[in-house]
């Protein structure tokens, strides 16, 4: 059964067949909008205008691990960064525009090349 271009009254419609169009499209509305609002515009920006990096510093015979956030947005952002040595508990932290900040995210490490990780959003 082919589906009309415009949604009219049609009296020789089964109810049941009314019901399971308007539940389809139903569920496609809120597909749609689900995406809209999961996938917004400020996120979608917010990943375009930062920077995560990590960095180890030597302290005597272990080091310190360090992520920075440098935020090139026009407005707050608001992170949770991490390294592949210390996934949990993420540090959280929040970035000014045009502003660097870090957070130490292991003070005695034995590794010397931490992988930064992170997530910001709009605050």
């Amino acid at each position: 059964m082919a589906l009309p271009l415009t949604l009219r009254h049609n009296p020789d419609m089964k109810p049941s067949t009314r019901v399971t169009l308007r539940a389809a499209l139903g569920l496609w509305g809120l597909l749609v909008l689900s995406v809209v609002l999961v996938r917004g515009p400020s996120e979608a920006g917010a990943r375009s205008c930062y920077s995560i990096w990590a960095e180890a510093d030597k302290m005597g015979s272990h080091y310190r691990h360090i992520v920075y956030v440098e935020n090139d947005c026009e407005y707050w952002l608001q992170c949770s960064v991490w390294t592949d040595v210390d996934p949990q508990p993420p540090q959280m932290m929040s970035v000014g525009p045009g502003m660097t900040e870090h957070g130490e995210t292991n003070g005695s490490s034995q590794y010397d090349d931490p992988r930064a990780f992170g997530a910001c959003h709009r605050k």
